[in-house]
This record gives C-alpha cells, sequence and structure tokens, in this order.
C-alpha cells in the first residue's frame, strides 16, 4: 500500500511543573500589583472624601458668619450691637469654653460670638400706649408667628424717642393686629413707655421694626460637636437653632479695636491688648490674657454718638469700639484613618491654647481650618443707628 504524504496532526507538548509555577507567580505579582493599586486608590479616595467633608463644613459655616455678621449694628445703638453676657451661657464663659466627648475624642474649645441687627425688610406702623399696647394700623398683622424674646423696636418719626419690646412667655402669633404681650427692654430704650409720639396715628404714627439677634458657638449634639447658629441671644435654645458645620474642633472670635493714626494719638490712650508682645489693637488673639480678651461693656466713658472721632473714648476697650471681627474654625473628618496615623496635626487657634502637645499625639485625624475677618461698617457712629424715617434731615436727632 502506498505511503501517504499528508503532514501529520500536531500534538501539543504538556506543560511542565517548572513553567506552570513559573506562570502561577508570574500571574499573582500582577494580581497583587493590580490590587494594591485599586487599594491605593480606594484609599485616597476615602481620605479626599473626608478631607472634602471637612472643607465643605468649614466653608458652609463660614458664609453664613461672613453674611449675618456683616449686618451686625444695622439699626442698633454700637454700644449694644454685641452682646458680652455670661449669663446665659455654659460655666458662664464667653471664650474658650472646653467641650468633652469621652475617651478617644478630641476634645472641642469654642468662643461665643452674639450680635444684633434690625430687619432691613421687616417694617410696621402703629401705636404703643402707656398700658402696653401694641396696635398695627392699616389692618396690617404681624405677618408670622414670633417666639418668646423677640425684640420689636418702636420708634417715633425722625427716630428721636424709641422703645425696644421684648415678647413674652406665649409668643405673638402671626395674625394678630394687636397685643400686650410685651415687656420694655429698658437698656436700648431711649424714652419711658408713655412717650407722647408713641401714641399718634396716621402719618405720625411710630414705626414698627424687627430685630435679630444671633448667638453662634459650638455645642455638644449627640456627642459630636457641631457649630450652631442659635435664634436669640437670652438662652441656648436648641429649638430655634440651625447647625452650621459638624465636627467643629475650634471656634475662634477675634477683635479688632478701633485704633488712633500712627501719630496724634489721644492723651491717654493705650493699646487695648496690652498683654500681647508686642502690645496691639486685636482682644482674644494670640498672646491675650483673660482680662483682654473680649471687648468691656462697662468700659467708660462709653463712646455715644455725639462723641468726636478723635476722642479718647473711641479707642478704649468698649464694644461699641469694635470695627472688624475675626473668625476661624477649625473642622476635623468625621472617623480617623483607621491606621491610627496623623493626617494633619492639630494646631492652636488665636488665644486658644487647646492643644499644647498637639505634635505628639497621633490621632488619624485630617482637619481644615478657616479664617475670616468681616468688618462692621455699622458701628462707625457715621449715621443714625435707628435710620431716619422723618420729613427732614432735622428730625434726626442723631448724626455723625
Amino acid at each position: 500500500m502506498p505511503r501517504s504524504n499528508s503532514p501529520q496532526p500536531h500534538v501539543p507538548r504538556g506543560f511542565t511543573l517548572i513553567e506552570l509555577l513559573v506562570g502561577a507567580v508570574a500571574t499573582s505579582i500582577i494580581l497583587f500589583g493590580v490590587a494594591f493599586t485599586v487599594a491605593a486608590v480606594q484609599g485616597s479616595y476615602q481620605a479626599e472624601s473626608r478631607i472634602k467633608v471637612a472643607v465643605e463644613g468649614v466653608r458652609t459655616a463660614t458664609t453664613f458668619i461672613e453674611q449675618r455678621l456683616r449686618l451686625a449694628g444695622y439699626g442698633v445703638d454700637p454700644r449694644f450691637a454685641f452682646d458680652f453676657d455670661p449669663a446665659p451661657l455654659p460655666n458662664n464663659n464667653k471664650t474658650n469654653e472646653v467641650l468633652s466627648f469621652g475617651a478617644g475624642v478630641p476634645v472641642s474649645v469654642t468662643d461665643d460670638l452674639a450680635f444684633r441687627y434690625r430687619d432691613p425688610s421687616w417694617l410696621r406702623r402703629g401705636t404703643y400706649t402707656a398700658e402696653g399696647l401694641l396696635t398695627l394700623e392699616d389692618d396690617d398683622t404681624f405677618g408670622m408667628d414670633f417666639r418668646e424674646g423677640q425684640r420689636f423696636i418702636v420708634s417715633c418719626v425722625g427716630g428721636r424717642d424709641y422703645l425696644m419690646l421684648r415678647v413674652l412667655d406665649g409668643g405673638l402669633p402671626k395674625g394678630a393686629k394687636n397685643s400686650n404681650n410685651f415687656e420694655v427692654d429698658a437698656r436700648f430704650s431711649s424714652v419711658g413707655a408713655d412717650a407722647g409720639c408713641l401714641t399718634r396715628a396716621g402719618t405720625q404714627a411710630p414705626y414698627i421694626m424687627l430685630m435679630h439677634e444671633v448667638r453662634i458657638r459650638v455645642m455638644d449634639m449627640g456627642g459630636r460637636p457641631f457649630l450652631m447658629a442659635f435664634q436669640g441671644i437670652d438662652e441656648l435654645d436648641e429649638a430655634t437653632a440651625v447647625p452650621l458645620a459638624a465636627d467643629v474642633e475650634s471656634f475662634q472670635v477675634a477683635y479688632v479695636m478701633n485704633r488712633p493714626p500712627p501719630a496724634g494719638a489721644p492723651a491717654g490712650v493705650q493699646a487695648v491688648d496690652s498683654g500681647s508682645v508686642p502690645v496691639n489693637w486685636v482682644l482674644g488673639d494670640v498672646g491675650s490674657v483673660d482680662l483682654e480678651r473680649i471687648p468691656d461693656p462697662n468700659a467708660v466713658p462709653a463712646p455715644l454718638y455725639e462723641t468726636p472721632y478723635d476722642d479718647a473714648a473711641r479707642y478704649n476697650k468698649h464694644p461699641a469700639n469694635i470695627r472688624a471681627v475675626r473668625v476661624t474654625i477649625s473642622v476635623r473628618s468625621t472617623r480617623p484613618e483607621s491606621s491610627g496615623r496623623r493626617a494633619f496635626p492639630r494646631v492652636d487657634l488665636e488665644d486658644s491654647d487647646e492643644d499644647e502637645d498637639s505634635e505628639a499625639q497621633s490621632d488619624g485625624y485630617y482637619r481644615t481650618n478657616m479664617t475670616t475677618t468681616v468688618r462692621v461698617p455699622n458701628l462707625m457712629s457715621r449715621s443714625a443707628f435707628n435710620p431716619e424715617v422723618g420729613t427732614s434731615p432735622a428730625d434726626n436727632a442723631w448724626g455723625g
């Protein structure tokens, strides 16, 4: 039988054990490299997420504070634009109150910022009698429910005489046209309740204006430090509070006071922060001692509208001499790194002395700090704090 010349099929040779081991090792190295890369990317993503949350929190809080704080003193006597009464505060402490949250959780340190301003868009006309009855004109109502502690200004035409009214327990319903549920706050009033101009009607009826009061500080909310904005400053009412940022580790406030020109300072004027090195005109900054951390509402003489701008009273520690407020906020990540390594160190802010040995700690938290300085032009006393509402400039009792 003749031999066939067609090619024989190729039978593949089997892998040897050594070749299989080499392939397995190579594959393992590749897979390990891929896994390591994925883990690194995931870790970087989580770290960036923690940083992003902290940054967004501090930006939100800073934006709110800037918007509100810029209005401080609008429609308010500059002497009372900022509030430094410690009575409503825990431990009566306006500065560097320490909040503890248990073992393993960093403490928070908070200052307290409280200020007032008149609502530029809420305005009514009405009368206020010696018996304490406030009646709105033209079928107006208060338009919204007001809580206990809300304050209103009742101002005669021209702004010469005015009362500050405080809503009592029970509040004020939005549909009300009149109410006697008030008390006179004599601290902020220029006249007694029987002032004749407060009972006039028609074109001479007094103006009724709404006063806003805001308090900002860090509070322990369910075991986490939240920076809160309270509506009203007579008490810390959580029902009216708005959270601005979570996991706030430090809230610091420094007050930039009015300072004289380098040459020609009035006689007897001294730097308000004499304990700092060098001495300066900022209360509550690095180097401020206990007595130089906040303005002094009892400083005398208190600057008034008629006080000349070059008078020594314009340069003391009275709150009416605040010209800007510097706010610093530190926010940390919600959770630390699982490895426990230090991500961003905690630092002392302003006069807090909050973490003297922070460099020796390793808690793995990411932190971000932000500082903003807000000018408060309404305390300059260059125009009436109770805006002119008369028929001519002569009706205005104030000026500057």
